[in-house]
């Protein structure tokens, strides 16, 4: 009796401590053990290690590389100038402010254009360019001048973008005049300030004209009247372009008078075309005085 009590004791013993071993297995499931748990941080933590590393050996050659660029690689060992110019290329390449040794990527070449440009009034237009691996580029052309206003008792030669070229004593060779126009200040260098910005349109419209017809031979500008704006052609014919309206016919029609042979290259006179607009007639006035 006593074994069969035992027996059933031990039986149901063992049936509830195996139910409670295999409930608490059975909650176990997944569940990472402590080792597990500090092997994982520990692959984590080398991880974040090696990636920290590479970053800054990443910083460290990029910036070593800048380093060698800035200091050691890439000095400019020569300056070109192309182009056409009055200057120099010896003045032109003193104007600009660069030198063989400086490093490429610090050239500051914007810089050097406005430079030429200031202290080479007679240039045009300049660009200033990084040449790969060691050299600079200069490109430069003339200034087309447009013509002369008088200022200060002296002659301020203009640009085509009205730039003052320079302050002459006389009225330069080939240069036309530019009468009826008053300039406030004019500066070497630097653009002129007209005292009368719609005079400034008007020239800029019959400079525009003239220019896109291919009128050649202007040797003079008048705009004392401005219902009377007149050109000087070949320093022999007088044009009258009346008003500033229409320019670029009138100044096509002109062309087309003088290219057929209607004013002979040896006639002097007035050519009026202040109504070719609305009659499409103009009228030349021959001058026999001579």
């Amino acid at each position: 009796m006593r074994d069969l009590k035992n027996g059933r004791h031990t039986s149901r013993v063992n049936d509830m401590g195996n139910g409670a071993y295999r409930s608490a297995r059975r909650e176990n499931v997944g569940v990472p053990s402590r080792a597990g748990v500090r092997a994982e941080n520990r692959r984590r933590r080398r991880r974040r290690a090696l990636l920290i590393f590479y970053i800054l050996l990443f910083v460290t050659v990029i910036s070593s590389a800048a380093v060698l660029s800035l200091t050691v690689l890439f000095k400019i060992d020569s300056v070109e100038v192309t182009g056409t110019s009055r200057y120099s290329q010896e003045q032109i390449k003193s104007a600009c402010g660069i030198k063989t040794g400086e490093n490429l990527f610090l050239a500051k070449t914007k810089q050097a254009e406005k430079k030429i440009q200031s202290s080479l009034p007679y240039i045009g237009s300049v660009k200033v360019k990084r040449k790969f691996p060691a050299g600079i580029s200069i490109q430069v052309s003339e200034a087309k001048v447009c013509g002369a206003v008088e200022y200060s008792k002296k002659y301020a030669v203009l640009s085509e973008d009205f730039r003052v070229l320079e302050l002459a004593d006389k009225l330069p060779q080939n240069c036309p005049p530019i009468k009826g126009i008053t300039l406030k200040s004019a500066k070497i260098g630097n653009k002129a300030d007209f005292a009368n910005k719609s005079l400034q349109t008007s020239l800029t419209d019959v400079e525009n004209a003239v220019k896109k017809n291919g009128l050649g031979k202007i040797t003079g500008l008048d705009f004392s009247r401005t219902s009377a704006i007149t050109l000087n052609y070949d320093g022999r014919v007088t044009i009258n372009l009346g008003m500033p309206s229409g320019l670029d016919y009138k100044i096509l029609y002109a062309k087309a008078l003088f290219d057929h042979g209607n004013i002979k290259d040896t006639e002097k006179g007035v050519l009026n075309l202040s109504t070719v607009e609305d009659n499409d007639t103009a009228y030349f006035d021959p001058d026999t005085t001579s």
